[in-house]
C-alpha cells in the first residue's frame, strides 16, 4: 500500500533523514521516500499504516504530520 503525508518542520537533509529513519522503523514499512522541497513523504507498506503510528514515530522530534 502507498501512503503520502506532509510533514511540518522538515527543512534540511538531516531533518529528512530523521523522518525517514523513524518511519522506516514502523513494522510493515517497506520503503520511505522523502520529497524535501514539498515536505512530502511517500510510504510503501505491506498493509495500511494508521496515521497514529506515524504521529507516534515522530513523538519526540520537532516534526509533525500536517492534517
Amino acid at each position: 500500500m502507498k501512503k503520502e503525508v506532509l510533514i511540518e518542520g522538515m527543512k534540511c537533509e538531516g531533518c529528512a533523514n530523521t523522518v525517514q529513519d523513524r518511519f522506516a522503523e514502523i513494522e510493515g514499512v517497506e520503503s520511505v521516500k522523502i520529497d524535501l522541497a514539498n515536505k512530502k513523504v511517500t510510504i510503501e507498506s505491506q498493509s495500511e499504516i494508521l496515521e497514529n503510528r506515524l504521529v507516534a514515530a515522530l513523538a519526540d522530534t520537532k516534526y509533525s504530520l500536517v492534517k
